[in-house]
């Protein structure tokens, strides 16, 4: 039992190193930011360049005249580096929304807040101007109108396509309308109990919030759902079909999947 969990510790090693964890959650590419469907806090790595380094994101700004609050936490966040740190927000056509600006509440923080009778998707651009210096940023976003939930689609039952599996590892690009991987295992039933941990990086709320797995019996009955531990019960024998999705859209997620 020592054995197998060291194993599966290195397999998840293994996989999470491939990941280069400043990079992980964010894009640099102004034509293909990361957009955050709703409000959202989320927590990334950039080092600076002495001629900026950048990440970018994007609202859908619905066009009712609502508020919408832009905040970001930086650390550090002393006064000296806060002046190479910082966000700008921009709309259609590189329309130049606002800065952020310094915050009366913390000395850490920027923060930008608009209003407008137009939709239109809002770019955020993060910058960092300290040369080779790596900074946490926490974008957070409040005032969006509430995501509606992903419906839950059923997979699509191939089992030629499926892998049989103790430890699995992979990579899954995201799609709005779902991507899936497909695992089976076989068990005789009598309501034999099974976990399934679930390893993946980037890990924070933001991707819990649209990648994980789900479980499906001999007879299509949908079993259990879940992120990183999922523990079941197999009430009938046969072959158990395990559903890797991810629907976080144009997002790479690396991960390793055990059964015990």
């Amino acid at each position: 039992m020592r054995a197998k969990a060291l194993l599966i510790l290195c397999a998840a090693l293994a996989v999470l190193a491939l990941v280069d964890p400043i990079h992980a959650g964010i894009s640099t590419d102004p034509q293909q930011p990361i957009v955050l469907p709703s409000d959202q806090s989320l927590t990334f790595m950039l080092v600076g360049n002495a001629a900026g380094a950048f990440a970018y994101y994007a609202i859908d700004y619905p066009g009712d005249g609502r508020i919408i609050t832009i905040s970001l936490d930086m650390a550090p966040g002393d006064p000296a580096a806060a002046r190479g740190l910082g966000f700008n927000v921009y709309g259609p056509n590189g329309y130049f929304i606002s800065p952020g600006y310094p915050s009366t509440v913390k000395i850490d923080r920027k923060e930008a807040s608009w209003a407008d009778h137009h939709p239109a998707q809002w770019l955020i651009q993060v910058y960092n101007y300290l040369n080779g210096v790596p900074v946490t940023f926490d974008l957070g976003i409040k005032g969006l109108p509430t995501a509606e939930p992903t419906p839950t689609r059923e997979p699509v039952m191939q089992p030629s396509e499926a892998k049989s599996f103790s430890i699995a590892s992979g990579s899954l690009l995201g799609d709005r309308g779902g991507n899936y991987c497909y695992y089976h295992f076989e068990t005789l039933g009598y309501d034999e109990e099974v976990t399934l941990e679930l390893y993946y990086e980037p890990d924070n709320h933001l991707v819990a919030q649209g990648f994980g797995l789900n479980v499906y019996g001999p007879n299509g009955t949908h079993c259990a759902q879940g992120g990183h531990t999922v523990t079941f019960r197999c009430p009938v024998p046969g072959t158990y079909l395990v559903q890797v999705y991810n629907y976080l859209h144009a997002i790479n997620i690396h991960y390793v999947l055990t059964h015990q």
